[in-house]
């Protein structure tokens, strides 16, 4: 008689522990979203720095630097980045600034994006996603 009372005190034993352990499973979850999309947005962010970069550094004269720029914030807003967020910068190292736009030298080109969590939003504050590329124009 006493093994059978011993089952009806513990029968709803896994409701109760599937309701402890189910907030922190779904924290884990949301979380592995997040930096999933973090991921995604850094990667593209790297193949567009890129892409950009190397349009920069191409001796044409008809390309200039509002255009690389403009055709950057196209691919990031295709993307779903909302274009006042994204800062694009582009500058030159170890060369003369006197010889304009498509001097030789290095071209690093820089996007810089806030990045507001879509789940952990108000818990946590936005971080910033940077990406530079360095390619040298010759």
């Amino acid at each position: 008689m006493r093994i059978r009372g011993l089952k009806r005190e513990t029968k709803g034993q896994a409701l109760l522990e599937f309701a402890l352990i189910l907030p922190i499973l779904l924290l884990l979850v949301l979380g592995i979203v997040e930096f999933g999309r973090a991921w995604n947005l850094a990667q593209m962010m790297s193949d567009v720095a890129r892409e950009g970069t190397r349009r920069a550094v191409v001796a044409d004269a008809t390309i200039t630097e509002q255009s690389v720029k403009d055709w950057m914030a196209g691919k990031l807003e295709t993307a779903g980045v909302p274009i006042g967020a994204i800062t694009i910068t582009f500058s030159k190292t170890g060369t003369d600034p006197t010889l304009g736009w498509h001097s030789p030298g290095d071209q690093v080109g820089t996007i810089t994006i806030p990045y507001r969590w879509m789940f952990f939003g108000r818990a946590l504050r936005p971080i910033t996603l940077t990406s530079s590329f360095t390619m040298r124009m010759e």
